[in-house]
């Protein structure tokens, strides 16, 4: 299945949330059916619809003529560099001890596999499925590894009541219709479907407090005794703390830098540059849901389109500012990133996010978002041996 590259630079560093300024709605009957998982092709982010129904191509900012990359940009213009090199952060290291591992045992290493009894009323289970419109599959009824609470209500009716009584292994055909009206995918309101299902495993679980040897085994797990389940959750927590904190520490400086670093002005068409390319992306995201993003966002998000414009547009100041700043810090350093390596990397992720080719997967994210997520690679890199970072307990970060 191919991946979609959501909004490089937001998903590293700097994490701003559309829905934090939400009003939050939720609909219980969101998951219905699995919408959500299979993904749109990349081209139809990139069309917007006529009156007559028809596509358009849209154009984007950065093909104007008068278009000047952030790369060729005089930045002392625009940014004055806070003094990094005198900076100092402090970050958060999560707690190691006996609570910590305890509960990441039992969230974790606890969790096994149950094939030897069929499935009831309440478990947990790991399903693939197919769903079928007259033999012929349809667009978002498609999923494997799907994890499903079976009486959740999550699905269409009759789906979840259908698998009980299924054992692990075996396969099943569901003849379903769905609900008229049926919001998140009209075309489908009323009709009758097939979902083909397989139940791979029902998910059992543990308490490392009372576990036994005997249940160890039952849900398939590498431990034999409590011991080693203690010791691998012991190294696992240690190591995820360590992780942890340098994310935390990689955060905390790009924050304070990016806060103490002064902007004369923001270039307007940068910002409608990324604008569009998250617009692009939510496009994506609404028509996976077979929607619009205008009904995507009063539905989903409980955002009007204004809200939604207000917000894209401040989420997106605050993104450019970063890339000028980051800019600015790669200048100083003598980082230079040429456009031989950035194709080079889109080349080697291409494979990985599913495009046909490094071009195309750099035309998605936008040629400035793509090159500016490795500046912001390296630039991180080189910043985390200049500044000073102290290790915060979470202990001392709730009190303070």
């Amino acid at each position: 299945m191919k991946k979609k590259l959501a909004l490089m630079c937001m998903a590293g560093v700097m994490v701003v949330s559309m829905s934090a300024c939400g009003s939050g709605k939720s609909d219980p009957d969101a998951q219905e059916t699995a919408q959500t998982v299979e993904e749109t092709q990349t081209d139809t982010a990139l069309e917007e619809r006529t009156d007559s129904g028809q596509p358009t191509e849209i154009e984007r900012v950065s093909d104007r003529e008068d278009y000047v990359g952030l790369q060729d940009l005089d930045i002392e213009e625009y940014i004055t560099l806070a003094d990094y090199k005198s900076m100092k952060v402090s970050a958060v290291k999560p707690a190691v001890d006996d609570a910590a591992i305890t509960e990441y045992i039992d969230s974790e290493l606890l969790v096994g596999e149950i094939t030897d009894r069929a499935v009831e009323e309440g478990d947990v289970t790991d399903i693939d499925f197919v769903g079928r419109k007259d033999g012929v599959a349809f667009d978002g009824g498609t999923a494997s590894g799907y994890r499903l609470i079976i009486g959740s209500g999550g699905f269409i009716p009759g789906f979840e009541d259908g698998l009980v009584g299924v054992m692990p292994g075996e396969t099943v055909d569901l003849n379903l219709a769905f609900p008229d009206p049926y919001q998140y995918n009209p075309d489908l309101a009323g009709q009758e479907v097939v979902f083909t299902v397989t139940v791979n495993f029902i998910e059992g679980s543990a308490a490392y407090e009372t576990v036994t040897p005997e249940e160890l085994e039952q849900l398939g797990l590498p431990y034999k005794t409590k011991a080693e389940v203690w010791e691998a959750g012991k190294k696992d927590v240690e190591k995820n703390a360590e992780e942890t904190f340098a994310a935390n520490a990689r955060s905390a400086v790009v924050q304070k830098l990016v806060e103490e670093s002064a902007a004369q002005s923001i270039p307007e068409y940068l910002v409608e540059e990324e604008v569009q390319n998250y617009n692009f992306y939510m496009q994506s995201i609404a028509a996976m849901y077979g929607m619009d993003l205008e009904s995507f966002l009063d539905t989903v998000a409980g955002l009007t389109q204004e809200e939604y414009d207000s917000q894209a547009n401040e989420m997106c100041t605050e993104i450019v500012k970063q890339y000028l700043v980051m800019e600015a810090v790669a200048r100083a350093e003598g980082i230079e990133i040429t456009d031989e390596m950035i194709h080079e990397r889109a080349d080697e992720e291409a494979v990985e996010y599913g495009y046909a080719s490094g071009d195309a997967l750099i035309d998605e994210a936008g040629y400035t978002t793509y090159r500016m997520s490795i500046v912001q690679e390296q630039v991180i890199e080189r910043l985390m041996g200049i500044v000073s970072v102290e290790e915060e307990a979470a202990q001392e970060a709730a009190e303070s």
